[in-house]
């Protein structure tokens, strides 16, 4: 090839470039992609999910949909737990491993989905697809976790389901014990300053409540727990993993998130519970 070729067809590669640098800089994010910030967002604008394949003969697939309930936008970055069985108050935030048959935080798109078959089985031999229902447990921080009924784990059948929910300002907490160290799955609760309704069925079989059922959460390795709470007035709880050296206040909580734990000293001696 001649110099006199080779010139215009150079010119041509540079002036290319910076086109093709300016294009891969204002790329969009995949839509599998969850929030940048890690936290939950309401996607501002629906984003179609992907098209899932149905199940196989010997397959179940569940799949749930997390809305937001104001505007039916999908709703990114939400904790999605496939449970085998209803988990107790304490665990609703964080589900015992034995329970969770999957989870995954929800993508861009709002979708979570799971294939189970015939042969999945948990870390104890006990397989997964054994005709009994399933359940959905979303959470993560800005939700108040909600639970809904996910299928029964049949093979060949689909199960989709739609969530709707709302996310919440979040109060964080960190929890120290009388001897100054953090106080590690410590026993924390957020509860309207309102006496409860009467309880009905199964909950109202166990007797009076204190009002706290729903309410209660456990502090972290860290001593840190954290609740889901539109602003108003509400009774705080805390006390050791074993129940002991017990606090009580009145907090007026205005509904911002907080931009750093509030700190909690559980006193030597119990308080007495001032409601």
């Amino acid at each position: 090839m001649s110099p006199r070729t080779l010139i215009p067809i150079l010119a041509c590669v540079l002036l290319a470039l910076p086109a093709c640098s300016g294009k891969s800089g204002t790329s969009k994010p995949k839509l599998a992609a969850t929030v940048s910030s890690g936290g939950a967002e309401v996607a501002t604008k629906v984003i179609p999910p992907p098209t899932l394949q149905p199940p196989s003969a010997n397959e179940v697939l569940y799949v749930a949909h997390v809305e937001d309930s104001a505007t039916g936008r999908p709703i990114g970055g939400a904790f999605c737990y496939l449970v085998r069985n209803i988990p107790e108050p304490l665990y609703l935030r964080s589900p015992k491993r034995a329970d969770v048959v999957y989870s995954n935080r929800t993508p861009l798109h709002g979708q979570n989905s799971v294939k189970l078959n015939s042969e999945t089985a948990d870390k104890n031999g006990k397989l997964i697809m054994d005709g009994k229902m399933k359940w959905w447990l979303v959470s993560g921080k800005g939700f108040t976790p909600k639970l809904v009924e996910a299928g029964l784990a049949n093979a060949g059948s689909t199960w989709p389901v739609t969530i709707r929910t709302s996310i919440s300002p979040v109060a964080s907490f960190r929890v120290f014990g009388p001897n100054g160290d953090l106080a590690d799955n410590a026993i924390c609760t957020m509860a309207p300053d309102a006496n409860q309704p009467e309880l009905t069925g199964k909950m109202g079989a166990r007797g009076s409540t204190s009002g706290n059922v729903g309410m209660t959460e456990r502090a972290d390795d860290s001593g840190d727990v954290w609740f889901n709470r539109p602003a108003g007035r509400y009774r705080l709880s805390f006390s050791a993993s074993s129940g002991k050296y017990r606090y009580y206040d009145i907090f007026e909580w205005d509904g911002v998130k907080t931009s750093k734990p509030i700190r909690i000293d559980l006193p030597k001696t119990s308080m007495a519970k001032p409601w």
